[in-house]
């Protein structure tokens, strides 16, 4: 009845300096599909590296301690997230790990995709 860890890894075809400028902009993150008015709020920044980010909803508080790595021509984002259930979810938090590990699979994809739009179109310009 606690919080609930989740550990993730996605590769994003994207140079390290990108990929980092995008997931610590607080305004291009807030036009990532799916995380429309999530309160979101950066802590621990170490340039180009990592960083820590707390995602506040109604319903729960989501820790997310992130860090990029240079992996040939991509970078390598690993992401350790605390879901804490707010409310009577508390009760039921058990019950609700696979959904929150479908939920962390659909946020980090959504980000990837958001990440590779946004370098693209950096690049066109």
């Amino acid at each position: 009845m606690g919080t609930i860890t989740i550990e993730s890894t996605i590769l994003i075809p994207c140079g390290r300096p990108e990929v980092y400028a995008f997931c610590v902009d607080a305004q291009a993150r807030s036009a990532v599909p799916g995380q429309e008015g999530v309160a979101l709020h950066f802590e621990d920044l170490v340039a180009e590296r990592s960083w820590t980010e707390t995602h506040e909803t109604r319903t729960e508080t989501i820790t997310c301690s992130c860090v990029v790595y240079p992996v040939a021509d991509s970078t390598r984002l690993t992401v350790t997230a605390q879901y804490a259930p707010r409310g009577m979810g508390r009760m039921f938090s058990g019950a609700k790990e696979g959904a929150y590990r479908k939920q962390e699979a659909a946020r980090l994809a959504a980000l990837k995709k958001a990440v590779e739009r946004d370098v693209r179109k950096a690049r066109s310009s």
